[in-house]
């Protein structure tokens, strides 16, 4: 109990990381789009209401477990809880050129401005692409021309035994990469992605994370409805 006493006592607030499951929001472009289809309501004379949904492992704000690129490996139904509980860094990479690469000199200042990191963080990359998803005339833009991780600074954060790596875009992979390496240096260390968050320029460089990816039996990922825990400010709804 003193866990979540901790994350949720009264000088804390939370922010919604997650982006809300809409018909039409952005997915990978070989995945399913989401779906949402009526099956029972009280206008077709139902007792009760009831939707079918369709949608990928990857659909909306998700984790990537390691079997996802890595033969063998884990799944999001393997991971203990407390990996998806913890200290989060935010680091603002919002200056990016599209398709291009974060590398590892943006996370050594982001050290040296607000402390190093820690074994088992989680580490959150902003590049502002979230703000894309809000209007569905830029949702072709989400799909395309998003930055990613270097294979350099991926490297440094497995040194730094890192327990997730995020974006609010697409892919920790940039739009034009060919060999996934951000994916499998990562997921070939273990190391958890969260992409497509939400919200990560209103956070501290440093908060704590709490989310929770849908348990499903050998997924090689899962939505998750994630937020964070953030001192309380004045005037935060």
């Amino acid at each position: 109990m003193s866990l979540l006493a901790d994350l949720f006592d009264d000088a804390s607030d939370l922010v919604d990381l997650t982006h809300p499951m809409t018909s039409g929001m952005p997915v990978w472009p070989t995945h399913p789009p989401f779906c949402q289809e009526v099956v029972e309501s009280f206008e077709r004379g139902g007792v009760a209401c009831n939707h079918r949904l369709c949608l990928s492992e990857h659909t909306g704000t998700h984790f990537d477990a390691p079997v996802h690129f890595i033969r063998n490996a884990e799944a999001i139904s393997d991971m203990p809880l407390r990996r998806f509980i913890g200290r989060m860094a935010t680091i603002d990479a919002t200056d990016c050129e599209p398709d291009t690469l974060v590398e590892p000199e943006r996370v050594l200042a982001f050290e040296r401005a607000h402390g190093d990191l820690a074994r088992g963080d989680a580490v959150f990359f902003h590049f502002g692409w979230d703000r894309l998803w809000r209007d569905p005339a830029d949702h072709p833009r989400v799909v395309a021309d998003w930055p990613g991780l270097s294979a350099a600074t991926c490297d440094l954060l497995v040194a730094r035994g890192v327990g997730i790596v995020g974006t609010d875009c697409l892919s920790v992979d940039r739009f034009s990469s060919q060999n996934f390496d951000a994916h499998n240096i990562l997921l070939g260390a273990g190391i958890l992605i969260g992409e497509n968050f939400a919200a990560l320029g209103t956070l501290p460089p440093y908060a704590r994370l709490v989310a929770l990816p849908l348990a499903i039996a050998g997924g090689t990922g899962a939505p998750a409805r994630a937020l964070a825990v953030v001192p309380r400010q004045p005037g935060r709804s």
